[in-house]
């Protein structure tokens, strides 16, 4: 998937990525994230008590665009994780394999656990489910070698695919009973190599560095789940993929 370069177009992702991030982490709450969004509109400063409220939700990744701060703190692979998000919820739904379960990056980039999955129901199908973990890399070269950050992903996905799984709890899910049965046994699943469970590994790069081959290997670097089907991956391209991630993050903070 390669992003327009048009100073219009990137403008406009950058600032759908900004907006999708601070609706989702307030909730959509009228008072933080309505404050947020007029007052960025406006290109106006918030003060108060409303400054306090809305830095509480911006703060995680994106202080380091406050005066003074240095550092991206992993910038350019969150907003990565977002791309893949927002390219996997608007895809086309495909009546027999719908999305049941898909979770929004988490709130820092440093947060443990996997970075991506996304559960579906199979229809016609005896198991009803299938699962795939994802995980995220970014790759700010300008030459076409990501393997190194594609063979990372791989092999993350294969030592710490069941324990990333088994961090997860549903307690606080409203879930069909089904849909819990299946969720509750996903490290199972990943151990005993069933056919409902998969990886997949998505990178995000520059335009520069798209490569001829991506996913080629990706046998040889997470070698278990051998199943049609069970491994996925996905490239997204983008100008200057780093200019882009701090282009997200003026948006994010400039009521702060």
């Amino acid at each position: 998937m390669t992003l327009s370069s048009t100073p219009e177009d990137r403008a406009a992702a950058a600032w759908i990525i900004a907006d999708e991030i601070m609706r989702e982490r307030t909730g959509g709450r009228p008072r933080p994230y309505g404050t947020w969004r007029e007052a960025t509109l406006k290109e106006e400063t918030l003060t108060g008590n409303d400054h306090v409220l809305v830095k509480a939700f911006a703060e995680p990744v994106f202080e380091a665009a406050a005066v003074g701060k240095k550092g991206n703190h992993g910038l350019a692979g969150y907003v990565g994780e977002w791309l893949w998000y927002l390219l996997t919820r608007d895809r086309p739904e495909d009546p027999a394999r719908a999305v049941e379960i898909l979770g929004p990056p988490k709130a820092a980039v440093n947060d443990g656990g996997g970075d991506g999955l996304i559960v579906y129901r199979e229809n016609g199908t005896d198991r009803g489910f299938s699962f795939r973990l994802w995980e995220m890399k970014k790759y700010t070269g300008e030459a076409d070698q990501p393997d190194g950050a594609i063979r990372r992903g791989w092999m993350q996905l294969g030592t710490k695919g069941a324990t990333y799984l088994g961090m997860l709890s549903w307690g606080d899910k409203l879930l069909a009973d089904d849909t819990r049965e299946f969720v509750g046994s996903l490290a199972e699943q990943w151990v005993d190599e069933e056919e409902s469970a998969g990886g997949g590994v998505s990178v995000a790069l520059n335009t520069t560095a798209i490569p001829a081959k991506a996913f080629h290997l990706a046998h040889e670097h997470f070698s278990t789940h051998k199943h049609p089907g069970a491994l996925q991956g996905l490239v997204v391209a983008i100008d200057e993929l780093e200019g882009f991630a701090h282009e997200v993050r003026k948006y994010v903070w400039t009521a702060l």
